[in-house]
């Protein structure tokens, strides 16, 4: 497995996936599905492989199963977000609310669920690349914040700070909706891109980590309504 494909197949000109899944008949299936759904795919066997594979690939996102031998999928997706900007979608067998908040944690961008539909999961994959490469506006002032939308970057004076794919999108969201109260829900849509599926307190974990970092007092709760971001 993993070594016999190298991304070649497929529509030539669709985005790159990388493949990381331990087993062999589902490495395959999946392979194939995304492959007719115009993806060109490349494939680990688990995470250290994956790791590997990136050294000679590029792929446009990654998909990773969690549980896998030697090196587990979580691991996987924070050292290659360590390594690249890429988004990344978790592919498990377990819907459970600490497994969505561990896949976050390490940088995932969504989460699918085994048995999936080849539909739903092209879907959920072109949806995050969409996401990844919507246009930005210019520069943008916060306080003593500078956030550099198109190169997805901030600074606070002439420190950086740094974020992770799901936090930046998350300041985007407040950004484009500067003073007005968005509700969990919506965050969900606008941010993991559906508003049904997730746990809600994926929200609340990530607000958490995004005021650790630009500053509490530009995201203020506002009780039984959801959060609102404001200037210094």
């Amino acid at each position: 497995m993993g070594n016999d494909r190298a991304g070649d197949e497929g529509d030539p000109n669709g985005p790159l996936v990388l493949l990381v899944e331990d087993d062999e008949t589902l490495q395959v299936t999946t392979r194939l599905v995304l492959q007719r759904h115009g993806f060109r795919v490349a494939t680990a066997d688990d995470g250290i492989d994956g790791l590997e594979k990136l050294a000679t690939v590029d792929p446009d996102v990654l998909l990773v199963d969690v549980v896998m031998p030697r090196m587990d999928g979580i691991t996987f997706v924070r050292r290659a977000r360590e390594r690249l900007d890429v988004p990344a979608v978790v592919l498990t067998a377990r819907d459970l609310p600490h497994d969505q908040l561990a896949g976050f944690e390490a940088g995932a961008d969504d989460y699918v669920v085994k048995p999936f539909d080849g539909d739903v999961l092209a879907a959920r994959l072109r949806a995050v690349l969409r996401r990844g490469g919507a246009p930005r506006s210019q520069e943008v002032r916060l306080g003593a914040l500078r956030i550099d939308r198109p190169g997805m970057v901030v600074h606070r004076d002439e420190e950086r700070i740094t974020l992770s794919s799901t936090e930046f999108r998350l300041l985007e969201a407040f950004l484009d909706h500067t003073g007005r109260v968005l509700s969990r829900p919506q965050l969900l849509d606008l941010v993991w891109g559906d508003a049904s599926w997730g746990d809600p307190h994926v929200v609340e974990v990530t607000v958490q980590r995004l005021r650790a970092k630009i500053g509490a007092e530009h995201i203020v709760t506002v009780r039984g309504a959801g959060y609102k971001l404001v200037g210094a």
